[in-house]
């Protein structure tokens, strides 16, 4: 499993949890202390709520009877029909939770229907708002963590670049892409919006684990405003510096979740330059033109010294700035730097 990654083998060991008003129980996201999900999301198995008196023999028989699959459509429908930011966000909370079930997971590619993805191209735009977003990015995530819904994601990216319509393929992915794009490039400064771009970030790191396919869609994908998502990802780092570099203090919370989305950034970057099957074509685009060559150098530079930082800051988040990410950091500077020598060479 790749570091800061959730593995698709690991899914199908977590369990869902439900409501008492038998609709779905569940916990809420603690960053603090998520391990086992890269969204934050905490779960407790059966044995586990039932200690705590919530867990019933009758509830189990009552959630074996469950329509999963109609309870979905149902919060997948709500989500259409209303526009209330805060309604939006918890039925698709709803569907994710349904999505990571025990239940639910040997039959996700049922939920993975070509209307779902056409909502989730809105939900993942601006105008959802924040919280909305979040979700939207989990839900794709969840549907895409499954194989079968993947290839059916790719083949509709290959067919709608060649101008081929087929109603089996989800050929919406590329405006699902131009909505993930929002999400990475969001400008907002909170917490919340840390965590979104971090989220997606997280998402795209899925993509690339499913090979060749996936890095394609990285470095092939055309945005509105951006060449690729290469680029996309590096602008995002340098204005995080320079808004941290900027800043006269800063927040414990705002500093963590800025490190986390750094650290995610760089895992990703990582994975992309040292991978034999296809760092060489991702170098290439890194340092393909002038401007993005010097946004490479930019990031690998300053990401791989030490600096004073500002503000306050838990021991752990610290330790993450002054070890790991200056580790990764002048991990990504040695193979650029190394690639850019090669080349002149």
């Amino acid at each position: 499993m790749v570091e800061g990654v959730l593995s698709r083998d690991n899914v199908r060991d977590l369990h869902g949890s439900y409501t008492a008003e038998n609709r779905l129980f569940y916990l809420r996201r603690d960053e603090a202390s998520s391990g086992c999900n890269p969204f934050g999301t905490r779960f407790s198995d059966a044995e586990t709520l039932h200690k705590k008196g919530i867990w019933s023999p009758v509830m189990a028989t009552s959630l074996s009877r469950v329509n999963w699959v109609s309870l979905f459509e149902l919060m997948h429908q709500t989500t259409m029909r209303v526009t209330d930011e805060h309604v939006r966000s918890e039925a698709i909370s709803i569907m994710n939770m349904i999505l990571m079930s025990s239940y639910s997971y040997m039959e996700r590619e049922k939920f993975g229907q070509k209307l779902v993805f056409e909502n989730i191209s809105q939900l993942l735009n601006k105008e959802a708002g924040v919280q909305v977003q979040k979700e939207a990015v989990h839900l794709l995530y969840l549907l895409l963590n499954c194989p079968k819904i993947f290839r059916r994601f790719c083949s509709g990216y290959k067919e709608e670049n060649a101008g081929v319509a087929d109603d089996s393929h989800v050929n919406l992915s590329p405006s699902i892409l131009e909505g993930l794009a929002d999400c990475i490039g969001c400008c907002g400064t909170s917490v919340q919006d840390l965590e979104l771009r971090r989220n997606a970030i997280i998402l795209l790191a899925l993509i690339v684990s499913y090979g060749r396919p996936g890095v394609e869609i990285l470095v092939s994908q055309k945005l509105p405003r951006e060449a690729n998502f290469l680029m996309l990802i590096l602008q995002v780092l340098v204005a995080e510096i320079d808004t941290e570099s900027s800043a006269y203090t800063m927040p414990a919370d705002l500093f963590r979740a800025r490190t986390l989305l750094i650290r995610e950034t760089l895992i990703l970057l990582n994975r992309l330059v040292s991978n034999p099957s296809y760092s060489s074509i991702v170098l290439q685009v890194l340092t393909s033109s002038r401007d993005m060559a010097s946004l490479t150098v930019d990031v690998a530079t300053r990401l791989s010294r030490k600096e004073e930082r500002r503000g306050q800051s838990d021991s752990i988040s610290r330790q993450m700035r002054e070890s790991e990410i200056l580790d990764l950091g002048r991990k990504f500077k040695k193979r650029v730097f190394a690639y850019l020598g090669d080349s002149i060479s």
